[in-house]
């Protein structure tokens, strides 16, 4: 099969378009015919090696994360799937991934896909729209009527889960580029602070209950933002984390998130979207080829980019 492979971590000319072995299906797996996966910069990080001593990578690798498709082999011992579904899934990152013509996977990762969207669309919500839903619920446990301030809302993460807090009913506000803004407007999102020429603390009017911060701020940054908290409000923070302390003293509390994989939430998101509450917000569409030159992009993206690798109905 063709895929994009390292051999070592390094810069992005390390990444090469080539000739892989398809991979083998134990028992407890399934056999994925990719029809597209999704850039993520976190797959930049794994490549370039910053996370090697915490998730050390078997060599060559394959990248990326998120995958839709279809259902080409199933193992012996798996269930509730067969051959030819159309699924999607947020994959392991430490096993190789979806950058390639099959993956391979643990199938109690696998969800079936959304049926009104097209299934190479699928691709750009697993990792995003597990994160987003996440940190909203499960850490956030944001409710209907509740204000949340999001940042980087129109990234491949913030997009999704603005539509996410609309869909429960908040009233949401984002951090954005001038460049976002009519995006974000047509997802559903309440407020827009363009974070480029205004400041947050003095366009918001009222205090949030929830902050989920998506922008790679430092931590002096982030535990700044707990001041816009009401009493008993929390923050939720994607990347680097609030001082605890001042959480504390303030009355409000924090959390540092890592996103888990979790195939139920996944078919809850399907249904959500087949609901018409949540769509993707893909800015580009590539062909697999080209995932050198999206990992050029890193920190320059909004949306999700899509890599297209077999068009499958």
């Amino acid at each position: 099969m063709k895929a994009v492979r390292y051999h070592q971590y390094g810069a992005v000319e390390v990444l090469r378009y080539e000739e892989a072995p398809t991979p083998d299906v134990s028992a407890d797996e399934v056999l994925i015919k990719v029809a597209a996966t999704a850039f993520n910069p976190a797959d930049a990080m794994l490549r370039m090696g910053v996370m090697k001593d915490i998730l050390p990578l078997e060599l060559p690798f394959i990248p990326n994360v998120d995958v839709s498709g279809v259902i080409e082999k199933i193992g012996e011992s798996v269930n509730g799937f067969q051959f030819g579904d159309k699924v999607f899934a947020f994959l392991d990152m430490t096993k190789n991934g979806a950058a390639a013509e099959y993956v391979v996977c643990k199938a109690d990762d696998v969800a079936l896909a959304p049926e009104n969207i097209d299934l190479q669309d699928a691709a750009a919500l697993p990792g995003g729209a597990m994160t987003a839903w996440q940190g909203l619920f499960d850490h956030g446990n944001l409710q209907s009527g509740q204000r949340v301030l999001i940042t980087a809302a129109a990234g491949g993460v913030g997009s999704i889960a603005v539509q996410l807090a609309k869909w429960k009913g908040a009233y949401v506000i984002g951090t954005a580029s001038e460049e976002s803004i009519s995006a974000l407007q047509d997802l559903g999102i309440d407020e827009i602070i363009n974070y480029k020429n205004e400041l947050i603390e003095e366009k918001l009017t009222e205090k949030v209950d929830l902050i989920f911060n998506l922008s790679p701020l430092s931590s002096e940054e982030v535990t700044k933002l707990l001041l816009l908290l009401k009493d008993g409000g929390t923050l939720v923070s994607a990347y680097n984390p609030a001082d605890e302390d001042v959480a504390k003293n303030l009355g409000v509390h924090v959390v540092r998130m890592g996103v888990q994989r979790n195939a139920k939430q996944l078919s809850q998101i399907a249904d959500i979207v087949d609901q018409g509450h949540v769509k993707p917000f893909i800015t580009e569409r590539l062909a697999l080829k080209e995932l050198a030159a999206v990992h050029e992009k890193v920190g320059q993206t909004r949306g999700k980019i899509l890599l297209l690798v077999n068009d499958l109905v």
